[in-house]
């Protein structure tokens, strides 16, 4: 097995996602709120604090960007990551996934890192978003959002 990948990066693009970026490109910049985008149940509870942030808590502060934006060739969301005024990074654990894909397609950024496992008490022998239920998912995902905008926002 592979102990590195390579991914090629794409012409294709997401009409939504580059309007999305276009409007925030019109704007003074911002800082980037990138994230976990596991489908676990940690994975799920830092997208939704990303979420929280970057369009409740601080929208006028954060752009919240997509994991897929980051792998298009130009423009988009790779554009909002290039003149943020930081990177931030929600990783839902130590695998730290979201890291290093962000890494992979900017290598000489130094992003700001949060482990958002570390911001709230569950059952770590709990994995799927099943095995919670949705309010307490969100009410977790709420603490980590609140934590993470008073700390760098």
């Amino acid at each position: 097995m592979a102990k590195t990948i390579q991914i090629e990066l794409t012409e294709r693009s997401c009409a939504a996602g580059l309007r999305y970026a276009q409007s925030h490109l019109s704007t003074p910049p911002k800082d980037a709120v990138i994230c976990c985008e596991g489908m676990c149940l940690k994975g799920e509870t830092a997208r939704r604090a990303a979420n929280l942030i970057a369009h409740k808590l601080v929208p006028d502060k954060a752009v919240r960007i997509c994991h897929g934006g980051l792998l298009e060739a130009a423009g988009g969301m790779r554009d909002l990551v290039q003149r943020a005024n930081r990177v931030l990074i929600l990783d839902g654990c130590g695998m730290a996934c979201a890291t290093r894909l962000t890494k992979g397609a900017f290598p000489d950024l130094e992003p700001e890192v949060v482990f958002t496992d570390k911001l709230f008490e569950y059952d770590q022998d709990l994995f799927g978003v099943d095995e919670m239920s949705d309010s307490q998912i969100s009410a977790n995902a709420r603490k980590v959002a609140e934590q993470v905008a008073e700390k760098y926002f």
